[in-house]
């Protein structure tokens, strides 16, 4: 995603909104094949940023918080684990020192993991 060009184009609230949408969209899926297989299904979303070579637009961020915290204010404990992959080493160092400053309900979501076969996937669909 070039979030610097996205953001130029819409605002803050307009991303929030959007991703929002997604969140709960993902959920009815889930849950419709809950009730279609018998078996429990979670939304998983994974972030690979292993091309990521700059510091994410604040604006960016922000919406992506603040659709977080949305979520889990209209949506209490439905929040599932978000995985980021491909760290680069760098940043690595500073997940772990500022981990522990985030809530622990954001620690118990977040897990970090490598998977360099990602990197060969022409579509995910």
């Amino acid at each position: 995603i070039d979030d610097r060009a996205l953001m130029k184009t819409v605002s803050v609230a307009q991303l929030c909104e959007w991703l929002l949408y997604v969140k709960e969209v993902h959920a009815l899926i889930a849950n419709a094949r809950s009730e279609r297989t018998g078996r429990l299904c979670q939304v998983v979303f994974a972030n690979d940023v292993a091309e990521v070579r700059a510091i994410p637009d604040s604006r960016f961020s922000e919406a992506l918080s603040t659709s977080s915290n949305q979520y889990e204010k209209y949506y209490p404990g439905l929040g599932s684990t978000t995985c980021i992959l491909n760290l680069p080493f760098v940043l690595q160092a500073f997940v772990g020192l500022f981990r522990p400053l985030f809530p622990k309900s954001v620690q118990d979501r977040l897990k970090f993991a490598t998977a360099p076969y990602l990197a060969g996937l022409k579509d995910l669909g």
